[in-house]
């Protein structure tokens, strides 16, 4: 698994990746883990370690992402990563790549409403 900026010609398309996927997703479930667990139930993401709330989905038939969260607490504020396999880069181009993680976090958020 690769975080999206290690994917190869990622940097340029960074800043976008983080405004279109991370940002929004730690937004939204930051602090309400219980509603991705219920959004992600409707997309058959499978449950996986870490995070206060990760899974697995199978966005494409060879396009699995995993998308993992910790809750903020007083203490520290929310996290969130998005991670690809490796194949990831060589299916599609980093711009199509921060797309469809941006598409499956609204879908996510849509979903928990």
């Amino acid at each position: 698994w690769v975080a999206y900026r290690e994917i190869q010609g990622a940097s340029f398309y960074f800043s976008a990746f983080v405004k279109r996927a991370i940002d929004p997703l730690k937004k939204v479930f930051g602090n309400n883990a219980e509603g991705l667990i219920k959004a992600a139930k409707y997309l058959d993401g499978m449950s996986i370690e870490p995070g206060d709330a990760a899974f697995e989905f199978k966005v494409f038939p060879r396009v699995p992402v995993q998308l993992i969260l910790w809750q903020g607490d007083n203490e520290f504020p929310p996290e969130a990563n998005i991670l690809f396999d490796q194949i990831t880069g060589e299916i599609l181009s980093p711009e199509d790549i921060a797309w469809l993680a941006g598409m499956l976090v609204y879908r996510l958020i849509a979903l928990s409403r």
